[in-house]
């Protein structure tokens, strides 16, 4: 008998460089996957309705905070860093994933999709603490929304200081494995 489970899980990549070029610090953590976020890929992937993907949104986490997995966009602790910008716009970044690869054979194998680094231009001096996607009906890239689905948020073990003029770049990597 195969008795085959998979786990879901993502990483943030991120790397601050100085208006120079120059790289300032560079760091990566895990993700918590929140219940809504496996929700909507649960009921989008396996309840068959049509769906149009929106967003997914990346954006950066202004507080220190403790995550919970019944967190949701409007119920969380934490605040949006809203000093950035994202391609000259006072936006969040838009996560373009790349389709996904799996690796490994039966029953064990990690099946994985990363999205395009999104660079954020700081427009001041801040502290970065983490990064968070949201995505699903009503999500938007307006910085601060509440709307939509949080689909995951983490947190850096220290958080990172940045100026204006530094430019920070994050890529989120998804995986499933068994």
């Amino acid at each position: 008998m195969l008795n085959q489970q998979a786990k879901f899980g993502g990483v943030f990549t991120v790397e601050c460089r100085d208006a120079d070029g120059n790289l300032k610090w560079t760091d990566s953590f895990p993700n918590l996957v929140n219940a809504v976020g496996k929700q909507l890929m649960l009921d989008t992937l396996l309840r068959g309705s049509a769906y149009t993907v929106v967003g997914p949104f990346l954006g950066l986490i202004n507080n220190s905070t403790t995550f919970a997995a019944a967190d949701t966009m409007t119920s969380k602790t934490w605040t949006e860093l809203t000093t950035y910008t994202v391609g000259g716009s006072a936006v969040r970044g838009t996560a373009v994933f790349a389709a996904s690869s799996s690796s490994g054979t039966t029953p064990s194998n990690v099946t994985t999709s990363t999205a395009t680094a999104i660079t954020y231009t700081m427009t001041g001096t801040a502290t970065v603490y983490g990064c968070f996607l949201v995505t699903g009906s009503g999500a938007v890239s307006t910085i601060g929304s509440t709307a939509g689905t949080l689909y995951s948020e983490g947190n850096f073990a220290v958080a990172k200081a940045v100026t204006a003029g530094d430019t920070v770049s994050v890529t989120y990597s998804v995986s499933a494995t068994s």
